[in-house]
C-alpha cells in the first residue's frame, strides 16, 4: 500500500491519498498532464496557489522503513525526481564508519516524463537497484 501526496499548483494544500493501491497510485499519477503543466498555469489567467505541482509516493521496504519518490513538475515538459530512502553512509573525519543516514537523499531536475514513469515503476515494484543505478545528484543543465 501506498501513502500519496498531490500539491498542484491550483490548490493550496496537498490532497492525501493514504492506503492506495498500485492501481490507485498510478490512476493519480497518469491524472497529471506534466508536459503542459506551466500552459495551463497560463491559460488559468491567474498566480497560482502554490508555485509548483508534485506528485509524492510512500511506502514501508522490507524493514518497515519509509521510502519516499517524489516528482515534481519543471519547465518546459521536463520533472525532477527525489528519492528519499535509508541508506548507509562512511562517516567520520579520521575514523570512517558506516553510519545508517535514514533519510538519504537523491534529487535529478530536467528529466523527461517517460524516465519519471519509469522510475515510479520501479519504486512501486520495489526494484530499488534500479533506482539506486539511475538516481543520483544532478541538477538541471
Amino acid at each position: 500500500m501506498y501513502d500519496i501526496k498531490i500539491q498542484s499548483p491550483f490548490t493550496r494544500y496537498p490532497v492525501a491519498y493514504p492506503g492506495c493501491n498500485s492501481e490507485k497510485a498510478v490512476s493519480l499519477y497518469q491524472e497529471i498532464n506534466w508536459e503542459d503543466l506551466y500552459q495551463q498555469i497560463e491559460a488559468s489567467g491567474s498566480s497560482p496557489e502554490n508555485s509548483f505541482y508534485y506528485f509524492e509516493i510512500n511506502r514501508q521496504n522490507s524493514h518497515g522503513e519509509k521510502e519516499t519518490l517524489c516528482i515534481s513538475g519543471c519547465m518546459w515538459g521536463h520533472v525532477g525526481i527525489g528519492y528519499m530512502r535509508p541508506k548507509m553512509e562512511r562517516k567520520g573525519f579520521f575514523k570512517k564508519k558506516d553510519v545508517l543516514n535514514p533519510q538519504f537523499s537523491t534529487q535529478m531536475d530536467g528529466l523527461d516524463t517517460p524516465f519519471a514513469w519509469s522510475c515510479l515503476d520501479a519504486f512501486m515494484k520495489g526494484n530499488t537497484a534500479f533506482l539506486e543505478q539511475n538516481l543520483y545528484n544532478k541538477e538541471e543543465d
